[in-house]
């Protein structure tokens, strides 16, 4: 007969396991080692390599291994200090210092002489517009010399903290950082007013040309593997691991509660992703799923928390202008009543929040900051009505048939077409429930859905094979100031792919040629205005001014927001702690709901690694159970 292992022996078995499934380690000394786990994706050896500029990046490594002056945190402007230890503005120079002591990950000391490199060589970055030069005046004193006029302060925080200053180390790339200081020095400052260049320069073609020689080679240069100032060294690749290890020089090393990093590239099913939290196999994943897979999730492991945070970027659509009937203001505004989006949100993202605008140019969280309550009250409520877009209709001239569909003032029945990019995953199930509500309405619709790499070209002016262009619409990326995401529609790509009228000639050709009259009936110069807000030292000036362009672009309804992005993150509590809202995830079940309270919100706006890099590493929040 078999004797029954005591119970002591079943504890300790249980005890191994949960070390395994907390991430334990032990190291080669016996010493306890700490794993973070989570998913991400970079590119696959042999093309992996250590430049960060190469394409594709380090990919999930970089915000781990690399680091600014400071980190913005996109959903709320909060800006951490990093590198930089102090910031101060004196006129129209901006003095940083650089913190003591701070170590590239090979050893070398990181000093000004970095800073300027990363500006010398990455001469695009958007901050070079507005600077004379950028000075490396010590070893840990840079200071960012502005043009004449100079951008508000606040504006220029912004500008110098979206920027990634440990990425270019000039001990690995002096020789092409020193090329591209050559090349500078051999441009000519523009004498045309509102002429836009690296540090008020015209980069001519046969500079240009070497200039594009000299960063194609820098791509190429390696190293192997990465080499930043973060708080953690990439050490293996593989097609499906990356393993990084505690960089012990960092300047913050005693804030940071792991020793190694394990990141899994899941692939490109979601599913696979989603199975790696059910399973309790990762400590934070990214992502909200629709709501019966985080219901499901939060079942199966007891162990999970999921936290919803708005994304300041909105799925829809924008029409193309040049494009009849969709030339037609009011055609458009038909089109925007005819459209129930609380049913396209409750299938494209259940938690997704519903807007009452067309489309604003900002997103729609936004409203309350930065638009005025008197010119948010003169703002059109765009709610679901076919009824007022059949009025608007009718008006028009068009007529509707007997088995349904309309016809315009010719008697034509058109074939609208709304273009997506088929691999982007929000984007072809709202648009497919979009296309059949506009059917359903009597304007015959469909869906087509192509590869994201003709897509943009598809939409833009010289083809313009859509008449509605579906993309992420009053988005904020890289800072949430809404002349960020005001430029995003007028002056970049959802612009070109709305059909947005340019001037073709002269000294303003390729601007944007608009001219819309405002609330008050004063015409504005829309690319004039945008030009001038960067420079407007008073905040309520910017406000009125950003009131203004949001009610003539919900006015003319130039695109359609179908709903505000909610996003999310998931927390594994048995394996770490410091998460945030502690005391009420029970309250919730852990299925944690979009916060408004300011400081609930800064903190879960942390948890996204998009939103603010690895924030709560840094700060030492997380550590292992």
């Amino acid at each position: 007969m078999r004797r029954r292992k005591p119970l002591i022996y079943l504890f300790a078995s249980l005890l191994l396991i949960g070390l395994f499934l907390s991430g334990c380690q032990s190291g080669k000394d016996g010493k306890r080692e700490t794993v973070w786990r989570q998913s991400g994706g970079w590119p696959k050896p042999p093309l992996f390599q250590g430049n960060n500029f190469a394409n594709g990046g380090v990919g999930a490594a970089y915000p781990f291994v690399f680091e600014g002056l400071f980190q913005n945190v996109r959903f709320t402007d909060k800006q951490y200090f990093r590198l930089a230890e102090s910031l101060e503005h004196q006129g129209n120079k901006t003095i940083v210092k650089i913190k003591p002591g701070v170590k590239w990950q090979d050893g070398e000391p990181f000093t000004s002489k970095d800073v300027w490199a990363y500006y010398t060589l990455n001469n695009g970055a958007e901050v070079t517009k507005y600077l004379e030069s950028v000075e490396a005046v010590d070893e840990l004193t840079i200071v960012f010399n502005w043009r004449n006029p100079s951008p508000a302060e606040h504006m220029k925080q912004l500008f110098i903290g979206q920027d990634g200053h440990g990425t270019i180390p000039y001990h690995l790339y002096h020789k092409y950082v020193d090329k591209a200081a050559e090349l500078l020095k051999k441009a000519k400052p523009f004498t045309e007013p509102n002429k836009e260049g690296p540090f008020g320069l015209e980069i001519k073609d046969e500079i240009r040309e070497a200039m594009d020689e000299n960063w194609r080679d820098f791509l190429k240069a390696g190293p192997n593997f990465p080499v930043g100032t973060g708080p953690f060294m990439v050490k293996k690749v593989t097609s499906s691991d990356m393993l990084l290890e505690k960089n012990p020089n960092y300047w913050n090393v005693e804030n940071i509660h792991f020793d190694k990093i394990t990141i899994k590239n899941p692939g490109p099913d979601p599913s696979a992703g989603f199975a790696l939290v059910r399973s309790g196999n990762v400590d934070w994943f990214d992502g909200t799923p629709p709501r019966d897979i985080i219901e499901s999730i939060l079942k199966l492991n007891k162990d999970i928390a999921h936290y919803k945070m708005l994304d300041p970027a909105s799925v829809g659509m924008v029409f193309n202008l040049d494009r009849p009937p969709f030339d037609n203001k009011d055609f458009r505004k038909a089109i925007v009543y005819a459209l129930d989006r609380k049913k396209i949100r409750e299938i494209g993202n259940y938690y997704g929040q519903e807007s009452d605008v067309s489309m604003a140019g900002m997103p729609q969280s936004e409203f309350d900051n930065w638009i005025t309550p008197e010119i948010r009250n003169q703002m059109e409520k765009f709610t679901y009505n076919p009824e007022k877009a059949a009025e608007i209709l009718t008006n028009l001239g068009w007529t509707k048939g007997s088995n349904g569909v309309w016809r315009d003032p010719e008697g034509k029945v058109h074939e609208f077409i709304i273009g997506v990019n088929g691999g982007w995953q929000n984007g072809p199930i709202p648009g497919q429930v979009a296309a059949e509500q506009l059917t359903e309405f009597g304007l015959p619709t469909k869906l087509i859905a192509v590869d994201g790499t003709v897509y943009f070209d598809n939409a833009a002016k010289d083809k313009g094979k859509y008449d509605m262009s579906m993309d992420w619409v009053d988005v904020s990326w890289g800072f949430m100031f809404p002349w960020n995401s005001m430029r995003n529609y007028y002056w970049w790509g959802l612009g070109q792919m709305g059909h947005l009228p340019r001037y073709e000639s002269g000294e303003k050709q390729n601007r944007l040629n608009l001219h819309l009259p405002g609330p008050d009936g004063k015409v504005i110069d829309i690319d004039q205005m945008l030009r001038d807000i960067p420079y407007m030292n008073s905040v309520e000036e910017q406000k009125e001014a950003l009131s203004k362009l949001a009610w003539i672009t919900n006015e003319n309804a130039m695109g359609m927001v179908l709903f505000q992005n909610v996003t999310g993150a998931w927390a594994n509590l048995k394996t770490v702690k410091g998460w945030p809202r502690a005391d009420e995830i029970e309250k919730y079940d852990r299925d944690m709901p979009v916060t408004t309270v300011r400081e609930d919100l800064q903190e879960v706006a942390d948890l996204n690694q998009g939103f603010s890099g690895i924030t709560p590493f840094v700060e030492g929040r997380y550590a292992p159970r």
